[in-house]
């Protein structure tokens, strides 16, 4: 099967519960990320880990799976693109990609979390008033400043240096370079955040994978 991406920004979604658990597709994958994958010590991480290869490989094709390489800060990154952005959480992995810079976050809406603590100690004055106690906004700011970070890459970027605002359903980050967020919500029990610069035309729905 050839690469499924044809350079239109797309995030693909493969759940864990889809597929068994093979150590022989752990030996098909590059030895850093078979490293990885056999590096966990629960049976549900090592599947996240495997999942996130498949989807690369689908994605992008074996060729690019196994041309990946790390910036110093430890993000992946192919030579000549595409950008690329990995995050999974419970039973969901799931990889973003497009032909420009983004970044992705997907998270499991746990009950119990006391989100509103959480914001007090994470969150910039004006997140925390939009959020208040709605679990759904937390999640969304949250989720959307994961994704901005995973875009900048972390570090030198602060927590301190960047707010999220929320607006009719999508948001924008204040303090960055005008990057816009699109939220993706179809999976139930979970929240999941895509930055990008301004403009880029995501889908609104997230592409579920089975059979890889």
């Amino acid at each position: 099967m050839g690469a499924l991406y044809s350079k239109k920004p797309v995030i693909y979604g493969l759940n864990i519960n889809t597929f068994v658990f093979d150590e022989k597709r752990v030996d098909t994958m590059p030895p850093e990320r078979a490293q990885k994958i056999r590096s966990f010590r629960f049976a549900d991480d090592r599947k996240r880990s495997l999942a996130a290869g498949l989807l690369l490989e689908a994605a992008l094709g074996r060729e690019a799976l196994f041309g990946i390489r790390r910036r110093g800060g430890g993000r992946p990154y192919l030579d000549g693109g595409p950008y690329f952005s990995i995050s999974h959480s419970g039973d969901w992995a799931a990889l973003a990609v497009c032909e420009e810079n983004a970044g992705f976050d997907i998270e499991l809406v746990r009950a119990d979390r006391d989100t509103a603590l959480i914001a007090r100690h994470a969150f910039q004055p004006e997140e925390i008033e939009a959020v208040g106690r709605d679990v759904k906004m937390f999640y969304r700011v949250w989720t959307a400043r994961e994704s901005y970070l995973k875009m900048v890459g972390g570090p030198p970027v602060k927590m301190t240096d960047f707010c999220v605002q929320l607006a009719d359903g999508a948001g924008r980050i204040k303090g960055g370079g005008g990057e816009s967020v699109r939220f993706f919500e179809q999976f139930d029990g979970y929240a999941a955040a895509v930055c990008s610069p301004a403009g880029l035309d995501w889908p609104r729905e997230i592409t579920a994978l089975t059979g890889i």
